[in-house]
């Protein structure tokens, strides 16, 4: 038994008969049928069937030849000659009719369809015998043009005349020598099978034989009915080969040739330049018929009854549907995607197989609109849907996000992803991704949305909300090795800050960043230095954002890698003066602060070591360490709780105090320690981790600590203590619980005399 098509992978099948019409075309069918076994010219009849991919060429040839099939009086002989299958044994014009002549033999058991059928048979001898020739002849030109120059090399040593006569001899008996070894015996099989059939029918000429198929193609009651599909297959030699056929056969009666093939794309292959393709055409079909335009009710109204039967699959989606919603996404945008039969095949199975996936267990993940959509741009708009996949930011962002970028730089962002839509699709293809991403109508001149919508959008399982993104996109974003086609990508992006950090970040929600940026520091070589601004700039973005713990004593954390990134760019500038000005005004126009603090370590490092290896001249390295302080007591004044709460704070502080006024840092920690809830971030910054692993284990301990002296650095304990002795523990979070603990701890082993460096 066959087994089931779940999800209509097979419906882009072309149907076969008046029956399965769906589209109200099976009347133009019948009425071509008709008229074609109608005919009863004394020429032939060329008829061309015109139709775009996915038009339906096919479904209705095939109803029109169903209808044929029925034709009980004067019925018509239908032979379907397909030159595609015969294109790549360069055997159109001989194959042709050695084919008519077999579909007769078995059609026609009668004594003059018989007579027909050896006629045929006879006829494509003659044009075998002379294509086997000529192919032959191609064969052999190689091994002749080697003997003619080894025959005109001897000739050039003499001027005598015998000289030159033996060299002509010569070069007959060894080109006939060397073709009979170049064809073979197949060659001669089939030269002397051809010339023995020739005799046995009495030595006719091929004018004789045409005459003989006229006057038998005149006597049958239905014409011979010649199909050929696919035409635009074909390449241009080959639809010259197969037009020359027919033109060579418009004198024989009773003859109708039907044509399928895209307009278009045959005319362009058929300009030589001498003439235009359609003018060549012309000449050769009597009757050109374009495929009737489908009305788009009755196609939209198959693309529904297909996605009901989807969506009443799973309760829970069917209860999720918003009916306005899908009116105003589908008729703002999807339509334009749906005008053959071919797209709707296409797009429902492939919706069908991922809805199937998306059934939860007592809830569907997503929601059903726009899940509807987003398959409507993996399908049709492969670019955009792979640029917005990678893009979550961006579109899950309601205004300007803590990254800092500004509007237009946003607009600019999402501009240049719905530019890789098809051109003509551009705006079908703005209003659909604005109607799925409210979010990005702040940046486009829209709405900017309140925090209740976002709860709502979470409820509704919209693709717009950071925690459903992922679900709608999980078949496109490949997890572990970055792959080629995404590090070319990285590498192209350098020339745009906010596309680059965007693109970075988005390895860093996909859990692949480390692993990525290591391998593209093998490409720093390859990014022209004139994108130096840019892509300097992008790093330092997000430099503050990626992780910065390292694990183990030789794996490098993220932000390590980035710094790196950084550091070989700019040894590629052997201007010290320009290198450090460029690092300068990147820095300026960044809210990135770990990368330049961690080069500027480096460098300080350098200096009290003497290295003379250094990045920076001692001009530039001042004046970043004046901007770094300035960034950071900015920062302190007007965002507090961010720095805070930065992963980095515990490094900034250091190099704060050192750098800047040490006075100044304590107070404003002071300030930021006076409720529990800012000691409780603070001493999360100052948890550190360490993992260790005894012989036999086969898992790795993880301990958490903090070093009280780190703390002490800044700040006195007991303040710190006396504010979170009796907080509530089961308010924090599992990184706040994980840091009063680890605090406590250390007061304990204190107490019991035992210091941070017995640790």
């Amino acid at each position: 038994m066959a087994s089931k098509d779940l999800h209509g992978f097979a419906s882009d099948r072309p149907i076969m008969k008046v029956e399965d019409d769906l589209l109200g075309r099976s009347g133009f069918s019948s009425d071509l049928a008709d008229a074609m076994a109608s005919w009863q010219g004394n020429d032939s009849l060329v008829v061309a069937l015109h139709g775009d991919w996915g038009s339906g060429k096919s479904s209705i040839k095939n109803m029109a030849l169903s209808r044929l099939d029925s034709i009980t009086e004067n019925k018509p002989d239908i032979i379907q000659f397909s030159p595609w299958e015969w294109a790549a044994q360069e055997k159109i014009t001989a194959s042709f009719f050695q084919e008519i002549s077999k579909s007769i033999g078995r059609k026609d058991k009668s004594k003059s369809g018989k007579k027909l059928a050896a006629t045929l048979k006879k006829y494509g001898r003659y044009l075998n015998a002379g294509e086997t020739v000529v192919s032959g002849l191609s064969s052999a030109l190689p091994t002749l043009f080697v003997l003619a120059t080894l025959v005109g090399i001897g000739g050039n040593f003499s001027n005598e005349t015998w000289v030159n006569n033996t060299s002509t001899f010569m070069l007959i008996v060894l080109g006939g020598w060397a073709a009979i070894l170049k064809w073979g015996k197949v060659l001669l099989a089939k030269l002397s099978g051809n010339v023995e059939a020739t005799s046995k029918e009495k030595e006719q000429s091929l004018s004789d034989i045409r005459q003989e198929l006229t006057t038998l193609l005149l006597k049958r009651n239905g014409p011979l009915i010649v199909v050929m599909d696919d035409l635009d297959r074909l390449t241009s030699s080959q639809l010259r080969m197969v037009f020359q056929l027919i033109k060579a056969n418009l004198e024989f009666p009773n003859v109708v040739f039907l044509l399928l093939f895209q307009r278009d794309l045959v005319e362009d292959k058929m300009n030589d330049g001498m003439q235009l393709g359609r003018d060549y055409l012309e000449k050769i079909i009597q009757v050109p018929f374009d495929i009737p335009r489908i009305e788009n009710t009755r196609l939209h109204s198959l693309l529904f009854n297909k996605l009901d039967k989807i969506i009443e699959q799973d309760e829970s989606a069917a209860s999720m549907f918003d009916s306005g919603r899908w009116g105003s996404i589908f008729y703002g945008s999807l339509n334009a995607y749906f005008d053959n039969l071919r797209s709707i095949y296409r797009y429902t199975s492939t919706l069908s197989f991922h809805f199937t996936l998306l059934k939860g267990k007592s809830a569907f993940e997503v929601n059903p609109v726009d899940l509807i959509a987003i398959e409507c741009l993996r399908v049709f708009e492969p670019d955009v849907y792979k640029e917005i996949a990678r893009s979550k930011e961006i579109f899950t962002k309601n205004g300007s996000d803590k990254y800092g970028r500004s509007k237009e730089s946003t607009a600019d962002l999402i501009n240049g992803i719905l530019d890789k839509a098809n051109l003509d699709k551009r705006e079908a293809v703005k209003e659909m991704v604005e109607q799925l991403f409210p979010t990005i109508e702040w940046a486009l001149g829209g709405t900017f949305y309140s925090g209740d919508f976002s709860s709502t959008w979470l409820r509704d399982m919209r693709v717009c909300h950071p925690s459903n993104f992922d679900k709608y996109f999980q078949f496109s974003i490949p997890s572990g090795e970055l792959s080629n086609s995404d590090l070319q990508e990285m590498l192209s992006l350098t020339a745009d800050s906010d596309r680059f950090s965007s693109f970075i970040l988005s390895l860093k929600e996909r859990g692949i960043l480390k692993n990525a940026l290591s391998q593209f520091e093998s490409f720093t070589d390859e990014i022209p230095l004139e994108n130096g601004n840019a892509y300097i700039k992008g790093i330092l973005d997000i430099g503050d954002h990626v992780d910065h713990e390292s694990t183990g004593f030789t794996m490098f954390s993220s932000n390590t890698h980035a710094v790196r990134l950084v550091v070989w760019f700019l040894r590629r500038i052997d201007d010290l003066d320009e290198r450090g000005n460029l690092l300068l005004d990147c820095f300026k126009n960044s809210n990135g602060i770990s990368i330049v603090e961690s080069i500027l370590q480096g460098d300080e490092n350098r200096r009290e070591k003497s290295d003379a290896d250094l990045i920076l001249q001692d001009g530039e390295f001042e004046q970043l360490k004046a901007e770094f302080v300035r960034k950071l007591d900015e920062m302190s004044e007007a965002s507090p709780t961010e720095l805070l709460a930065n992963e980095h704070l515990v490094s900034f502080l250091y190099r704060w105090k050192r750098w800047g006024d040490e006075n100044k840092v304590i107070d404003w920690l002071k300030l930021q320690t006076q409720t529990a809830e800012g000691c409780i971030t603070l001493l999360k910054n100052f948890v550190s981790k360490s993992s260790s692993q005894t012989m036999g284990d086969y898992v790795v301990k993880i301990t958490t600590y903090i070093k009280l002296e780190n703390i002490e650095n800044f700040l006195d304990i007991a303040p710190i203590q006396e504010k979170v002795w009796d907080i509530d523990e089961a308010k924090l979070d599992a990184k706040g619980q994980e840091a009063l603990k680890a605090f406590q701890d250390a007061l304990k082993k204190r107490e019991q005399g035992i210091t941070d460096d017995d640790w």
